[in-house]
């Protein structure tokens, strides 16, 4: 629910931040300050962005797309300059979880305010380390002008892996599993794992997934979590243990049963989605996947895959999650980053995520809440012969197990079918 005014009380988790929105808030309001614990305190929307202004917001993110690195610094950052003075440094990682150690180490060292990240671009088991570490600022999502375009009664909004997102992380792309294949070779795709494994049966060597803890490779081996759970419920909440050791013979059984049909005998898997993609490019293998579903489209039209290669889903579901961005405790510049995460979900920067010629993503938008203008925008963006509809994709969507179960699962492949 939209809620457009608050106040969060004190603490390294609360800020209290009225962002000025109800009757009676002004851009004239009482200005901001710090009480004795640094937390700060706006009157209004208004204050926050005048807050802003000549400041820089430390955007922590995945730095391996030179397309996404490319819109958020030449889009992102001069929407955040031209309209609000505000200076975007993209920092780039390689792994999310650079980020929580620097922010843990911070915590050890006593450095409550003035930290050195301001946004984070995260999900998963990094934001429940850093919700468990009280190292958020919150709740603050749902608050911010653009929120109304969020449904965040979704469940795969309000969750991240399981973890009540609660005001602490805003949307920022949608993701959902697709395999991809080469439709030269394979006329109808198998739609469900039983299915699958029989394919790989009759057809070995032409199929493989990457080795865990490739994230695509870790996916791959959910979904078959998920089959084997005689109560998939479960995998939503904290890891069970009991629950775990009675599903994962099952699991085990299931991959080491395809595992001598793989690609080169299940010898060696293929160490990332990138030398995956490479296979199925080079008809090595007739089948990839991915956390994007429209990736097939944009290699298609990059020349990379042949045009024959096409995407699919399981009939019982395939996994959905959701990316966002946070706001560390400490965060230097909250005001600035409070400005780029409402920026992030305007239907203006939206549009230019889902548009396949410049970004390409799954969006998180409750496009309802745009204008028809706007709507129309979307509905004319032509998304490749090789991309699901949105409506097929959201009537087969998985929720992703709770972060909590990810060790186990990871640790579990590497004894139990690599070692084994």
């Amino acid at each position: 629910m939209f809620q457009p005014a608050f106040n969060f009380g004190s603490g390294a988790r609360g800020v209290a931040l009225g962002l000025g929105l109800a009757i009676g808030l002004t851009a004239h309001a009482t200005p901001a300050k710090a009480d004795s614990h640094g937390v700060l305190d706006f009157g209004s929307w208004d204050e926050v962005v005048s807050k802003a202004d000549g400041g820089t917001v430390n955007f922590y993110m995945w730095g391996g797309s030179d397309k996404i690195n490319g819109w958020v610094d030449n889009y992102l950052g001069s929407a955040l300059a031209d309209r609000y003075n505000v200076t975007l440094n993209r920092v780039p990682i390689a792994d999310t979880a650079e980020v929580v150690n620097l922010l843990l180490a911070e915590k050890q060292a006593g450095v409550t305010e003035d930290g050195t990240v301001d946004l984070i671009w995260i999900n998963g088991d990094n934001y429940r380390t850093l919700r468990e570490a009280d190292l958020l600022l919150g709740p603050w999502a749902e608050s911010i002008p653009n929120a109304k375009h969020i449904d965040w009664s979704d469940p795969s909004i309000a969750n991240d892996f399981g973890e009540p997102v609660e005001g602490y992380e805003s949307p920022w792309g949608s993701a959902q599993f697709v395999f991809e294949y080469n439709s030269a070779f394979v006329e109808e795709p198998p739609r469900n794992l039983e299915a699958l494994r029989d394919y790989i049966a009759a057809n070995p060597g032409t199929f493989t997934y990457p080795a865990p803890p490739d994230f695509h490779g870790l996916s791959f081996v959910k979904h078959v979590l998920h089959w084997a759970a005689d109560d998939p419920s479960v995998l939503q909440s904290p890891f069970d243990q009991a629950a775990f050791d009675k599903m994962a013979p099952k699991v085990w059984a299931y991959l080491n049963e395809i595992e001598p049909n793989l690609w080169r005998e299940g010898k060696t898997y293929p160490p990332s989605i990138a030398a995956l993609q490479d296979l199925l490019a080079n008809s090595e293998v007739n089948f990839s996947m991915r956390l994007d579903p429209s990736n097939a489209a944009r290699l298609i039209a990059e020349g990379s895959y042949p045009p024959s290669v096409k995407t699919f889903v399981l009939d019982t579901g395939t996994l959905a999650n959701k990316n966002y961005v946070a706001i560390p405790s400490n965060a230097p510049n909250a005001p600035a980053a409070l400005l780029a995460a409402n920026h992030i979900i305007s239907p203006e920067f939206q549009l230019i995520m889902a548009d396949p010629e410049r970004w390409g993503w799954n969006i998180p938008s409750d496009v309802t809440t745009w204008s028809d203008a706007q709507r129309a925008q979307l509905a004319g963006y032509d998304r490749g012969e090789a991309t699901l509809t949105f409506e097929e994709l959201g009537a087969h969507t998985l929720p992703e197990p709770h972060a909590s179960w990810v060790s186990h699962l990871e640790n579990g492949w590497l004894v139990n079918v690599l070692e084994n």
